[in-house]
This record gives C-alpha cells, sequence and structure tokens, in this order.
C-alpha cells in the first residue's frame, strides 16, 4: 500500500493547499486543483493508498479553517466512494 503524508502547516492560502496535494498525490497536469477536482482524482485511484493527514495542533487563528474542513470532509467522502482509498487523522501532540 502506497502512504502518503500530508501536512498543510505553513500553507496559508487555497491556491497553496491544491498546489501541494497537486504535488503530494501526484496528480495529472489537467488536475483542476479545487475540491471536486480532488474529489474526482480520489475516486479515480486503482491502487490501495492511505492517505495520512497530520493535524494542526490548533486552528483558531487559521482564516483556512473552513476550507480545510471542507477539504477533510471531501477526503473522506471518496474514501467512502473507492475501495483503495483509507484516509487517517493524526494529531502530533
Amino acid at each position: 500500500m502506497k502512504k502518503v503524508v500530508l501536512d498543510f502547516n505553513g500553507l496559508d492560502s487555497k491556491e497553496e493547499i491544491q498546489e501541494y496535494l497537486a504535488e503530494k498525490m501526484k496528480f495529472p497536469f489537467y488536475y483542476g486543483r479545487n475540491l471536486d477536482a480532488l474529489y474526482d482524482c480520489l475516486t479515480d485511484i486503482c491502487e490501495p493508498v492511505a492517505i495520512v493527514l497530520n493535524m494542526p495542533n490548533s486552528r483558531e487563528d487559521n482564516h483556512l479553517e473552513f476550507y480545510l474542513d471542507k477539504l477533510y470532509r471531501t477526503l473522506k467522502d471518496a474514501e467512502q466512494d473507492n475501495g483503495n482509498l483509507a484516509v487517517f487523522f493524526w494529531k502530533n501532540s
């Protein structure tokens, strides 16, 4: 099983997050860099992949909190619809 660790700490915009996802997940060049395109690419995965998300310790002042919540839901929805995908949330204490 392929393992991909995602850590959004230090990323300050939706665009940076989407570029990071495209690179880490090795999405094709035509990846649309939005949540719908993320879902589409994740549900197209044909080999077993584990995504481990390193959760920030605190997001109280993070202006991306709403977007990250939507992104996490997108990952979990894709996991539900693709048996080759496993998503784990890990919080470094």
